[in-house]
């Protein structure tokens, strides 16, 4: 009687593959991830807007019963900064790992240029037409913000696009990027003496925030809004795509996918405390480092489960069509978002922190995602046109995944109190 015949035994996967190659592989679950902090930080706008939220910077109230959780989502400009330095360093770290030549830096800096420039041209002239139409008749005043340089001069961001001080931050690094990559791409072969190099960059962000909440700095200097004081997250994420690369700690990781999310909610939780502050106070050195370390843990946390090559977990619940659709235009929700507030505002009448969240929150998102749409097909899609058709780029150094934060900017962390 012969054996009956027998499945073959399932290979385990290697560490490596483990984990999404985003360089080659677009990841849905980092869209989706994005998805939620564009929505994290249109509630801490509206938050404001509506006085659920306090802030010192713009002199709005005491908050309401919803600012201790809604006066943290600042942590969604963390969480598009790491995501920006894990999709951006992918090929840098998967060049070092091959020992193959660095992606051109020509090419990335243009293809990052004709990602963000348009659609945030569009937005920044729209802004100050409709709500600072002066500006329009002074050359600095209109081409300070068109380059970006609105966040090196005190009190000089438009209405309408506060929020951009972080698209500023993220546009200088970049500019330093490829700069980083050329500094670390002869310790790639050794992850240990990468990490070690981008610890160092941590502890410059640590400097910054001390330096930035000194009495002597004064509340909201310019310095708070400079790449210094986020390069950490930057770090960070550039930390997570080397040993992405490497399949480094993505065992355990897949084992336990909701682990980190475990750890994030804990971390936020301690975070929406009185031990960050309150945030109709500028805060104190203490309060700012505080709240420095656990936006980054945070961050890390929430992001760290997505590089993985699985349907389980958090990545399967962020790949969902939904939170992966709106992430894809998260660019756009971010750079409208602020347009609509203050839109809303002018229409309705009503000063700053006396809108109802319940009405405002809503509203922002939906007129939001609409504009959104309509300028990813009228802009954003053509800009990518455009530079598919300037140059061919290999799988292997595709630098075209990551959207920008900013990310979707919020307020930076320098000024945790609920400025906007």
């Amino acid at each position: 009687m012969s054996a009956s015949p027998t499945a073959p035994a399932r290979v385990p996967a290697s560490p490596a593959q483990l984990a999404v190659d985003t360089s080659r592989t677009h990841a849905h679950a980092l869209d989706g991830m994005r998805a939620l902090a564009a929505l994290m930080v249109i509630a801490l706008h509206t938050g404001i807007y509506s006085g659920q939220v306090a802030s010192s910077w713009l002199g709005i109230g005491h908050g309401g019963a919803l600012g201790p959780v809604l006066s943290r989502f600042t942590v969604g400009v963390p969480i598009f900064f790491v995501l920006s330095g894990l999709l951006l360093y992918r090929p840098y770290a998967n060049a070092g790992r091959d020992g193959a030549p660095r992606p051109p830096t020509g090419r990335y800096l243009w293809h990052r240029a004709l990602r963000i420039l348009p659609a945030y041209w569009a937005v920044t002239l729209v802004a100050l037409a409709a709500f600072t139409p002066d500006a329009l008749t002074h050359l600095w005043a209109t081409v300070r913000p068109l380059a970006l340089l609105h966040i090196y001069q005190a009190n000089v961001i438009p209405a309408g696009i506060t929020q951009t001080w972080s698209l500023a931050t993220e546009a200088s690094f970049y500019v330093l990027l490829p700069l980083l990559a050329l500094a670390l791409h002869p310790l790639l072969r050794r992850p240990a003496a990468v990490l070690v190099a981008l610890g160092a960059l941590e502890a410059v962000s640590v400097a910054s925030v001390v330096l930035t909440h000194l009495p002597s700095a004064g509340p909201y200097p310019a310095a708070g809004f400079w790449l210094p004081q986020y390069i950490g997250y930057f770090a960070a994420g550039m930390a997570l795509a080397v040993l992405a690369s490497r399949g480094a700690g993505l065992g355990a990781l897949a084992r336990h996918p909701w682990a980190c999310w475990g750890v994030a909610v804990a971390a936020y939780a301690v975070e929406s405390t009185p031990l960050t502050g309150s945030t109709s106070v500028y805060p104190t050195v203490p309060q700012a480092l505080l709240q420095h370390l656990l936006d980054l843990v945070v961050a890390v946390a929430l992001v760290a489960p997505l590089v993985l090559r699985t349907e389980r977990g958090p990545a399967r619940l962020l790949s969902h069509r939904v939170p992966a659709r709106l992430g894809r235009i998260s660019y756009a929700v971010f750079l409208w978002h602020m347009v609509v507030v203050e839109t809303f505002l002018r229409l309705t009448g009503e000063p700053a922190g006396s809108a109802t969240f319940a009405v405002l929150f809503p509203a922002t998102v939906a007129v939001t995602v609409l504009i959104a749409v309509a300028s990813d097909i009228l802009i954003e899609r053509p800009a990518r046109r455009l530079r598919r058709s300037t140059a061919v780029t290999p799988r292997s150094t595709r630098d075209d995944q990551p959207e920008p934060v900013t990310a979707l900017g919020g307020q930076p962390p320098a000024a945790r109190d609920g400025a906007a």
